[in-house]
């Protein structure tokens, strides 16, 4: 579950916002990381947006989204409908066997950006990583992991 960050820095956090991750407009070579976001490379950074909620979440890590998306991975394959502007999510190293229920709604993170492409475990390429500190995240209270199990029984 996600809980508020109390994260302790020497300066506030940079908000960064979806659309400030490539330069607009999109020119004759495509995509091109913005200034802003090569700017925030490495710092401590907070960012708003929506859980992507895949059919199969990854323990330790989930994708942010600049609007709500379902992923349907065994029916659409490669053909998802994930925005361009997307950030991969990375729990704490001691957090990494941890699956993330799916959060609805806005949520603010606030972690250490990371930039550049990586190959990810499930062979998905991301190119912005948002790193979260242990306190981001905390487990399930019995009673929240109860009501978890049940709305998975009775989704339609």
């Amino acid at each position: 579950m996600l809980t508020a960050c109390g994260l302790t820095c020497a300066q506030a956090p940079i908000d960064l916002a979806f659309r400030d991750f490539y330069q607009q407009p999109l020119g004759s070579r495509g995509p091109q990381i913005s200034d802003t976001l090569r700017q925030a490379d490495g710092k401590t950074v907070r960012l708003v947006g929506f859980m992507v909620q895949q059919e199969v979440p990854q323990p330790g890590r989930f994708m942010l989204s600049p609007r709500p998306v379902q992923m349907s991975e065994h029916a659409d394959g490669d053909a998802d409908d994930l925005p361009l502007a997307l950030a991969t999510v990375y729990l704490d190293a001691e957090q990494q066997d941890w699956v993330v229920p799916h959060t609805r709604g806005l949520i603010a993170l606030t972690g250490r950006l990371e930039l550049g492409r990586f190959e990810e475990s499930d062979g998905r390429v991301s190119w912005v990583r948002l790193r979260l500190p242990a306190q981001a995240t905390r487990g399930m209270n019995p009673l929240e992991l109860a009501a978890y199990f049940h709305s998975l029984q009775h989704r339609h």
